[in-house]
């Protein structure tokens, strides 16, 4: 369990801010917290009501929804559904946990944030089948601001944001392989279009690493552009690895021209994921290993067909398993750009189909960061 607060704010800081924007919020919309307060108590009943997404974070506009979750003491079962009230011209929405399965989840969090990162999020990831809340609004609550301008959750921060770091740099780096093996399949705008996905999972990584944790991905790039002005940054190495990222940013769609088809792209990508793997203190390097969810068969000759249990897709050049790469022994994220165009072609129609799926590995890991 991390015990550093992740944000330059200190939680009384950041709790005055984010009221501090709530309220501008709400005034803007003629809303006042007593009178919301009484709405939800009459419409849904008593317990304690969060306002969450946009308005805390200071992204809202004046036709932002008002969303919020409210805790009660008595247990609910079954799906949650949230609850539509429109009032005076407002559209208001509100979906209710109880404090048992709440208090339930911020446990699971903090056991989360002390295991290894492959642990970590593989429990990231089964957690929506699992739990209620679900992991968004899990979220929402440790970030979201009562009608008191307290923030009740606000000492869940630190979990939260290991966590949700370390989910968004695993699927930059299972994003950065799918650029290599685009790359070595000679798919020059392929690529390209994994690449945007590394630069947005790794600005969400180094958001929530700062303690700027927050699951919609329109806002990213947005909340992204507003760190990188405010700075803030823990030390040199993130803010290192953050102008890196800044400088690719700004270059990734020069890479489309056809004039840059032969121009390097994965290992800057790679470089850029290993630098915030790093300086999160998440590892010190980072293995790839690729598990068939089926069986190969042979198909054709010199092609094989690999089915999984939901899908198949045939391999020219295959014959057995073994002829698929990264199946046997996991190889540095680094070394994947020495895999042959045939090899990662055929590596990326199985993953693409379905019929395989990424291992990541993490060697070194830093405890305690």
């Amino acid at each position: 369990m991390p015990s550093a607060f992740p944000h330059f704010l200190s939680p009384d800081e950041l709790t005055a801010r984010r009221h501090a924007q709530v309220t501008t919020f709400l005034t803007g919309r003629g809303l006042e917290p007593g009178w919301l307060s009484d709405l939800m108590r009459e419409r849904v009943g008593p317990g304690l009501l969060l306002l969450t997404s946009s308005p805390v974070h200071g992204l809202a506009n004046p036709t932002s929804d008002l969303d919020f979750i409210r805790i009660q003491e008595a247990a609910i079962d079954g799906p949650r559904i949230s609850t539509k009230i429109f009032e005076d011209g407002h559209h208001l929405e509100v979906v209710s946990f109880s404090e048992t399965e709440l208090a339930s989840n911020l446990e699971e969090l903090n056991r989360l944030a002390a295991l290894p990162a492959e642990q970590t999020v593989a429990g990231f990831r089964a957690w929506d089948k699992q739990r209620e809340p679900r992991r968004k609004q899990t979220e929402r609550i440790v970030n979201g601001i009562a009608m008191d301008g307290s923030a009740p959750y606000l000492p869940w921060l630190p979990a939260l944001s290991r966590v949700w770091c370390r989910a968004a740099l695993q699927t930059a780096v299972e994003q950065v392989t799918h650029a290599a093996l685009a790359e070595a399949a000679g798919e020059t705008r392929g690529r390209v279009g994994y690449a945007y996905n590394v630069l947005l999972h790794l600005m969400d990584g180094l958001l929530s690493h700062h303690g700027d944790v927050y699951t919609t991905r329109k806002w990213y790039a947005l909340r992204w552009t507003r760190l990188m002005s405010e700075g803030g940054w823990h030390d040199e190495r993130l803010q290192s690895a953050a102008a890196g990222l800044e400088r690719l940013r700004k270059e990734v769609h020069t890479f489309l021209d056809p004039a840059a088809a032969a121009e390097p792209l994965a290992a800057p990508l790679t470089e850029l994921a290993l630098d915030a793997v790093r300086a999160t203190g998440t590892a010190r390097t980072v293995t790839v290993s690729v598990e068939l969810t089926g069986r190969v068969k042979a198909f054709l000759p010199g092609a094989a067909v690999l089915l999984g249990q939901d899908s198949g897709v045939v391999l020219p050049g295959v014959a057995t398993e073994s002829d698929l790469p990264l199946t046997g022994a996991p190889a540095r994220l680094d070394e994947l750009s020495a895999l042959g165009a045939p090899a990662a072609a055929a590596l990326l129609r199985a993953l693409r189909a379905g019929a395989a799926r990424l291992r990541i590995g993490y060697l070194d890991e830093e405890a305690g960061r």
